[in-house]
């Protein structure tokens, strides 16, 4: 009896022996390794923010269209935005034509080849002097435009209203539309023409409030929804030139609070103009303002006399870096040694120094690569960017599950925030990079995490978390 229950033990002990983690493994198991992160002062490009450069072409006259040599250039100089202004002039009394729809097809994809999106806008003229369309045939250019631009949402940033008036910005009309009538039938058409999850831009604040007969700006309940309200912001071709920007405000303290509150959801930018009975806006009260009002946006070279006086009292530097977000890694703590199927865990701080917070859709994505083999697995998060809003402090926090065959091995962990279209996803320059010294990978638009992840051999059950790394090659 005594050789049997000894021959049970020893088969016990070899068995527990061979199946249960090695003592040093069960000590790590759990083992929380802290990371702090470093920002950087430094001048770079991200998507969907920062200086524009203003273009405009005749749409359909053959001329005017986009050169992608040039195109390259502004993404070679940090610039990652255009503003494209389509002159419809041929049009004003008929259909748009084959060629001009096809022409706004090549544009777009210049744009794409290029790393760059665009601010977009229609008009059909450029002076007071000069008419633009009726309604009807401004509603038939509409329906024409809306499956192109439900193909090529990819690199509209947004649509500023447009059609009525002088270069499209709702003051001037020959055809009777600038009033609220006029005004509210073109923003209903665009609403109804323009791809859901894009916004659309108008002129005043008062403009926004006439149409849904509402002064109080949107609440975060209503932000982020595919309602019409959440999906109108601003812009203001007149920053800082009057004491009403040259009638964009009614009352320029309380339509400022106004925006203060709506621009946490919606965009907002624009340029400055030659200023009439105020003086110049200095770089210090032009940077307080863009920062008040939440700029995502900025024409480069338009107007000149403003933009290089903030050159000159040195805070052009500081609007360029916090132009819309910036995004910088505080800290993160993650658990460094994980069995197969087990769950890794997570808890990043971040921070976003800009203006502004982002307002289309984008996804926030872990990538585990191993080391040796450069095998790729792919967890999404349930955060949205959108709501990292400006001058606080966020927190990414998860537990992500492994899966049961994953290589043991060591592993890098990286953060990857990706355009959320298919035709940008894997284009590095469509990613956002985070303000942190070592952390950027260019090649993949990855941000390192500086964290190395040890998997180890695991002989129990999978863990199943709602959030699970997959093979993604």
């Amino acid at each position: 009896m005594k050789k049997i229950t000894l021959l049970f033990i020893c088969v016990y002990l070899i068995l527990f022996t061979a199946c249960a983690p090695k003592t040093e493994s069960i000590s790590n198991i759990n083992k929380i390794e802290t990371i702090e992160y470093y920002s950087i002062d430094e001048k770079f490009s991200n998507p969907e923010r920062g200086f524009y450069k203003h273009t405009a072409c005749n749409l359909g006259s053959g001329t005017g269209m986009l050169n992608e040599i040039i195109i390259k250039s502004f993404r070679n100089n940090n610039i990652t935005l255009i503003l494209r202004l389509f002159y419809l002039k041929d049009f004003k009394n008929s259909p748009l034509s084959t060629k001009a729809l096809e022409d706004f097809d090549k544009d777009m994809q210049v744009l794409r080849r290029s790393g760059v999106k665009c601010i977009l806008r229609f008009a059909y003229s450029e002076s007071a002097e000069e008419a633009d369309a009726p309604l009807h045939i401004i509603k038939q250019h509409l329906s024409q435009l809306k499956p192109h631009l439900e193909k090529n949402k990819d690199v509209i940033l947004c649509l500023q209203a447009g059609f009525i008036g002088a270069w499209g910005e709702w003051y001037y009309s020959s055809n009777g539309l600038n009033n609220t009538e006029g005004r509210n039938s073109v923003l209903a058409e665009i609403l109804e023409t323009l791809p859901k999850d894009r916004m659309v831009q108008v002129r005043t604040p008062l403009y926004k409030q006439n149409y849904f007969q509402r002064k109080t700006p949107i609440t975060e309940e209503e932000a982020f929804t595919l309602n019409e309200i959440a999906r109108v912001g601003h812009h203001n071709d007149c920053f800082l030139a009057s004491p009403s920007d040259y009638g964009t405000y009614n009352n320029a303290t309380v339509d400022k609070a106004f925006l203060n509150k709506e621009c946490l959801f919606v965009p907002i930018g624009g340029e400055t103009c030659p200023p009439s009975g105020i003086n110049p806006a200095d770089g210090a009260k032009a940077y307080n303002e863009m920062r008040y009002l939440r700029w995502t946006y900025l024409n480069e070279d338009y107007y000149k006399g403003v933009n290089d006086l903030w050159i000159a009292d040195g805070y052009m530097d500081k609007i360029i870096k916090e132009l819309g977000y910036r995004f910088e890694l505080v800290s993160g703590e993650y658990t460094s040694y994980v069995l197969q199927g087990a769950a890794l865990q997570i808890s990043i701080k971040l921070k976003n120094t800009g203006f502004a917070s982002l307002f289309n859709p984008r996804n926030v994505e872990l990538l585990l690569i191993n080391n040796e083999s450069g095998k790729k697995y792919l967890a999404v998060l349930n955060d949205d960017p959108r709501k990292w809003i400006s001058d606080t402090e966020h927190i990414i926090e998860a537990e992500i599950g492994l899966p049961k065959d994953i290589a043991i091995g060591k592993y890098s962990l990286f953060l990857n925030l990706p355009d959320i279209s298919e035709t940008l996803y894997a284009i590095p320059e469509f990613s956002i990079r985070f303000a942190n010294a070592n952390t950027w990978d260019s090649t993949t638009g990855y941000n390192n995490l500086q964290i190395e992840i040890e998997v180890a051999e695991s002989y129990g059950d999978a863990t199943t978390k709602d959030i699970n790394f997959v093979s993604v090659e």
